[in-house]
């Protein structure tokens, strides 16, 4: 289900409009290098987006010293490449 879709049954269900920011449109480039809206994704999609984004983010902090620590285990490095992999294989295997 589409997240617009989703955003138009919460506000039927609360019964009150989105915030406007919500509703304006948002522009997320995928790894394929498509542009996509946010609201046009589907909500699967949109989860597995995030997820990347935020694992993205949190190795960028790292390489950057903003983490806190500077020292960090090649097994950390290890479980975030497998990790990335796994849903980059999945990610291409379900035709997303």
């Amino acid at each position: 289900m589409k997240l617009k879709k989703l955003l138009e049954i919460n506000q039927m269900c609360e019964e009150r409009k989105a915030p406007f920011d919500i509703q304006e449109s948002f522009e997320y480039e995928s790894s394929k290098g498509e542009l996509f809206n946010i609201l046009d994704m589907d909500i699967v999609y949109l989860v597995r987006a995030f997820k990347l984004l935020d694992k993205k983010s949190k190795i960028n902090k790292w390489a950057s010293g903003q983490s806190g620590n500077s020292t960090i285990s090649l097994t950390f490095i290890s479980d975030q490449l497998t990790s990335l992999s796994k849903e980059l294989k999945e990610y291409t295997h379900n035709g997303d």
